[in-house]
């Protein structure tokens, strides 16, 4: 029993240290110096007001509201007296002296603070502004950049698409057979010859000067018809041995020459 006792207690002890508790009695003081600070700092300001301006209890009002709004004004002015109370008793006194002027000036205080609080925030808003204004910029140049890369893409495929005089008046062992107007089904019905249509497609992109052919390319120097071509292609494309690609809203495709 005792052994499991001491466990526990060792393992309490070995427990990671939890949030810091709120120390009541020093909020407790801070507030109260604010509060005794703001009455007499706006009686102060009330004794010092022009007899037809007096109004005590609007003085003592506003010297209570100037006081809480010290822990802001000591945060805009990146002050660290707060923290420091705690270590110098010092700096309690120095509290309650920024506290007590605070009060006295209260009206010019707060329009002070207000506007330097609305500064700062402005000044937030306008460097916030100036990132996105310039990410902005970023974004438009590249952009540019890549419309013109697309430009100059799409131009060397202009030069490299295939024309009329691109394909052969001729097709070498089929315009013999007559078979530019017969389709794959009817071509796979023939028993009377042994092809193979998928490279009937892959020789049109050997025989070609240029890299791209079009269906209606590929259709007229095969002999195949177009229908016929869509479903080679197809498997051709699933087979990752044709890639095709989009240019000006058409259909393009190419092979790696390397792979045959």
């Amino acid at each position: 029993m005792p052994d499991s006792l001491s466990n526990i207690t060792n393992n309490t002890q070995n427990l990671p240290a939890s949030t810091p508790a709120i120390d009541l009695y020093y909020i407790t003081t801070l507030l109260v110096i604010m509060l005794l600070t703001g009455l007499l700092g706006g009686y102060a300001n009330f004794l010092n007001s022009p007899k037809e301006e007096r109004s005590l209890m609007r003085s003592l009002m506003m010297g209570i509201v100037a006081t809480i709004a010290i822990p802001l004004f000591l945060k805009v002015v990146d002050s660290n007296i707060l923290n420091q109370t705690q270590a110098d008793v010092i700096n309690y006194f120095v509290y309650a002296g920024c506290c007590v002027l605070a009060a006295f000036y209260s009206a010019r205080f707060l329009e002070g603070l207000s506007s330097r609080v609305l500064q700062n925030l402005q000044d937030k808003v306008d460097r916030t502004n100036e990132v996105v204004q310039e990410n902005t910029s970023k974004l438009e140049e590249n952009t540019d950049k890549l419309n013109q890369t697309a430009e100059k893409t799409d131009m060397i495929m202009d030069n490299q698409l295939p024309t009329t005089t691109d394909i052969p008046d001729q097709i070498p062992e089929l315009a013999n057979e007559g078979l530019n107007t017969r389709s794959l089904e009817n071509l796979e019905n023939d028993n009377t010859r042994s092809f193979n249509p998928q490279q009937m497609v892959l020789d049109v992109f050997l025989r070609s000067k240029t890299m791209f052919q079009t269906l209606d390319s590929i259709s007229k120097s095969s002999g195949l018809t177009p229908t016929a071509v869509v479903q080679l292609l197809i498997e051709l494309e699933q087979a990752g041995k044709i890639r095709k690609i989009e240019h000006r809203g058409q259909d393009i495709y190419t092979v790696d020459r390397s792979n045959f």
